[in-house]
């Protein structure tokens, strides 16, 4: 941990009025639920989140615990790709990316943000070891193909739910077309699979799209078994389903990411079982409902990406007390979907009553490389979710 923020009141979404060092200390004035009130030592009255504090009695100094000797150094960006989910994650030995697309912004080639912001962050990668698509929507996939003519894509995970939009074509016809690809699905058959997509009379982006069946070879069906990463890290897919469900959200990949010390849920666009208030459990067929009846013991995480950009389809009180997260990630933009905008503000009063939250929309940190936010001390301030 590097420094907490102070903000004015109790809420996550309060304004900032100073920040804390990890050796630094404060006068304690009082107590609210989840919240420390404080006067800040440039005599500022504010408040800070109790699970990155804690008080010590007068005249003992604080004591901090610096991370083993030698730990490796993950990093994870959530990237403002506005209506939709990109997601970066680095250790010193991978390289992983989540889902890229956007509801907002289809810019493709040298315009596409995903790869802009790639090659911004990371100037110097040529290889990107998993790339995971969470399910077959624009906002996951629209601007996933463009990142196979820039970097060689070691490994794939896609659920092989199949669902006849432009861009997941175009993905999978980078996968065949990429050499020394490995494709991975949720597909019981091996061998040579093939996806048939219809033609598409109105074109994709200007361009015709005839009727194609892309025959891709399978390395290997998805199971629940850990996947190594590299040093200290790695992936356990708890949930992957290709069966043809009205919703393509209802087949998202569910990833735990185990790098060191931290663990971080990736829920993709996972729901409850339709919008429905948080105290309700969610449908025993969701996704949600699936994982809290055959993986609850797998589910504790210390940072979780909200599903569904924290709209009301997910998540649900009982699921947050399995996770049990103290840091949660909403990426959110300005498109509405089924004329609502997430997320929702009893999805996010929810989720500041339990810990720190940092949505796209709002903790967009355009600035310099420092900023960005480390999975690799989860509880440092709210920054570097861009």
């Amino acid at each position: 941990m590097t420094r907490v923020i102070v903000q004015t009141s109790a809420s996550s979404q309060s304004a900032q009025v100073g920040s804390l060092c990890a050796d630094e200390q404060a006068e304690l004035i009082g107590s609210v639920s989840n919240w420390y009130e404080l006067r800040h030592p440039n005599d500022t009255a504010g408040v800070v989140s109790k699970r990155w504090t804690h008080v010590i009695p007068t005249g003992r100094p604080p004591t901090p615990t610096p991370p083993p000797a030698g730990s490796p150094t993950f990093t994870m960006d959530v990237v403002d790709g506005g209506t939709g989910l990109d997601i970066l994650v680095r250790g010193p030995d991978f390289t992983l990316v989540y889902d890229g697309g956007s509801n907002d912004d289809l810019a493709r080639g040298p315009s596409n943000r995903v790869l802009a912001y790639l090659r911004a962050v990371a100037p110097t990668l040529t290889t990107i070891d998993h790339l995971i698509l969470s399910h077959p929507h624009r906002d996951p996939v629209g601007l996933l193909p463009d990142l196979f003519a820039a970097y060689q894509v070691r490994h794939v995970w896609d659920s092989g739910r199949i669902n006849d939009i432009c861009r997941y074509p175009a993905l999978l016809t980078a996968v065949r077309d990429e050499p020394g690809v490995e494709y991975h699905s949720a597909l019981q058959d091996f061998g040579t699979r093939g996806y048939s997509f219809r033609d598409r009379a109105g074109g994709c982006y200007g361009n015709a799209a005839p009727a194609v069946t892309l025959q891709l070879p399978h390395a290997s069906r998805i199971t629940n078994s850990p996947i190594p990463l590299g040093q200290q890290a790695t992936m356990t897919i708890l949930h992957a389903d290709r069966a043809p469900h009205p919703s393509p959200n209802e087949n998202s990949l569910v990833v735990r990411l185990d790098l060191g010390g931290t663990r971080v849920l990736l829920m993709g666009d996972a729901e409850a079982g339709g919008r429905r208030p948080t105290s309700e459990p969610p449908a025993d067929t969701s996704i949600e409902g699936t994982l809290l009846s055959c993986y609850a013991s797998d589910l504790a995480a210390q940072v979780l990406v909200v599903g569904h950009h924290g709209s009301r389809r997910s998540p649900q009180t009982t699921f947050l007390d399995a996770v049990d997260a103290s840091a949660f990630v909403v990426s959110s933009g300005p498109h509405e979907v089924r004329q609502r905008r997430a997320a929702d503000s009893d999805i996010i009063a929810e989720l500041d009553a339990r810990g720190d939250v940092f949505r796209t929309d709002v903790n967009d940190c355009r600035k310099k490389e420092s900023d960005y936010w480390s999975v690799d001390a989860f509880h440092s301030p709210k920054r570097g979710f861009e």
